[in-house]
């Protein structure tokens, strides 16, 4: 018994590790946009230009992967602080335009950082986004994705993002 509980933890511990991996091994969009331009809930407006100073963390979500990025943001946030831009992105693409100002207006409820809305979706699915997951992209100072990120922030794709953000953050500017 004790024998076959540790072979199913084993296989657990492999295939989360395998569906990170299968993650980033995606092949990355190469019409990613070299800029980024969407409002906020807020309707403040916020541009992502590359090249930038700072390497990006860009989280993207839609209703179901909303859930698992606070606890991406919180365990990242804390070790990258000012060293790392964190951006967040909701794929909004399929709401009604008559629901649109509701939908704002719950993001303005729950959510006090900004976050940009796209409301046609295109942003989001030029950046190979998945759906009903949270998406977390590790975009280097010239907006190339190194590493893409899917599912729940679990201590070990929370380390394996860490990695990236570091190896990253280590390359030197061009």
């Amino acid at each position: 018994m004790k024998h076959a509980a540790v072979c199913l933890m084993f296989a657990a511990t492999l295939a989360i590790h395998l569906s990170l991996l299968a993650g980033e091994s995606r092949p990355l969009p190469t019409d990613a946009p070299a800029r980024i331009e969407l409002r906020d809930q807020f309707e403040a407006a916020h541009k992502l230009t590359f090249p930038t100073t700072n390497v990006t963390l860009l989280t993207i979500a839609d209703r179901n992967g909303a859930a698992q990025v606070d606890a991406w943001i919180a365990a990242l946030k804390q070790r990258y602080g000012g060293r790392v831009a964190i951006h967040g992105l909701a794929d909004v693409g399929g709401v009604p335009g008559f629901v649109q100002g509701r939908v704002r207006k719950g993001f303005q409820e729950t959510r006090k950082h900004p976050v940009m809305l796209d409301w046609s979706g295109r942003v989001c699915a030029q950046l190979g986004y998945q759906r009903d997951v949270a998406n977390i992209l590790v975009l280097d100072r010239n907006g190339v994705i190194q590493a893409r990120f899917t599912g729940a922030a679990t201590s070990a794709a929370v380390a394996l993002v860490s990695a990236a953000l570091d190896k990253v953050l280590a390359a030197p500017s061009q």
